[in-house]
């Protein structure tokens, strides 16, 4: 993978804060939260009540971010959709696939991590990360999969929690949807 996609989507997924849009999301109200979908990509997902999402745009790959804090408790989580093109890499159990993803988190402070492990999302077969940064309380959950052409991230970033204690972030990536 060239490194400069590689780096787009990894430095989109670190600036969180503002996301952009190769397309606008289409969104429906249903009970408890609301539907997003991006046409032009053929994805779709569940996004909770209590989110909020991130209205301004800047930036190639970022098509939606959202936030959702932690109350009256410190900390909170922040979920960020990029798509970055990608036509090296046919399937992301590629070894070197998934050493490049774990060296350019590590060049971003997030040196501590668990085994990979393949997952399904939205019936394609997707790499599962988590990462923290050693002393600090910013953990993250990445899942990255390869659709045509593209490298499709769901990245999920904690503050002050441990990445397992997100219950929204299941519902997420189990509602994801890929459209042939």
């Amino acid at each position: 993978m060239k490194k400069v996609t590689l780096l787009l989507l990894l430095t989109s997924a670190l600036s969180l804060m503002s996301c952009a849009t190769g397309s606008k999301p289409q969104r429906q109200r249903v009970a408890g939260g609301e539907m997003v979908s991006f046409p032009s990509q053929h994805i779709s997902f569940f996004l909770p009540e209590g989110w909020k999402t991130k209205p301004n745009t800047q930036g190639g790959g970022r098509l939606m971010g959202a936030a959702h804090d932690n109350g009256d408790k410190p900390g909170g989580m922040v979920f960020a959709l990029i798509a970055a093109p990608d036509t090296r890499h046919a399937k992301v159990t590629n070894p070197a696939f998934i050493k490049n993803i774990q060296r350019s988190w590590a060049l971003k402070g997030f040196t501590k991590s668990s085994k990979p492990q393949l997952v399904t999302v939205g019936g394609r077969e997707a790499m599962r990360f988590e990462m923290q940064k050693p002393d600090t309380n910013q953990s993250l959950l990445n899942y990255t999969f390869v659709d045509r052409g593209q490298m499709i991230g769901l990245l999920f970033s904690y503050y002050g929690m441990p990445v397992s204690r997100g219950p929204a972030v299941q519902r997420i990536v189990d509602s994801f949807s890929i459209r042939r």
